[in-house]
């Protein structure tokens, strides 16, 4: 027995099964919306909010991408030498991990 699958685009305005349709993405108070609808009601729907969108100032284009956190900018070498230095000064310092902020400084002061 064969099966045959059919999807069915439905307009989510009146439930209209659609040949063609186009999906109308929106924004309103930071919150994102979209439906699928008839090019039709797309084009309803955009002469509603036109008299909106002509006294509205666009924010830009597409959202900017995450930025990375920043990171102490310092490279193994350079904790070698920082690490070198605490121990050769009396200072304790592990060999792996975070060096502490103070022992930072007591090295950036020094050099």
């Amino acid at each position: 027995m064969a099966k045959k699958t059919v999807i069915q685009i439905v307009d989510d305005i009146d439930g209209a099964e659609l040949e063609e349709y186009e999906t109308v993405r929106w924004s309103l108070d930071g919150k994102n919306y979209e439906f699928d609808t008839s090019p039709e009601h797309a084009e309803e729907f955009r002469n509603h909010v036109a008299t909106y969108v002509a006294a509205s100032r666009s924010t830009g284009g597409r959202a900017a991408a995450g930025r990375r956190a920043a990171g102490s900018g310092r490279t193994a070498s350079n904790t070698r030498v920082i690490r070198q230095w605490a121990a050769d000064n009396g200072y304790t310092v592990s060999d792996r991990g975070r060096i502490p902020a103070d022992i930072v400084a007591a090295y950036e002061a020094a050099n």
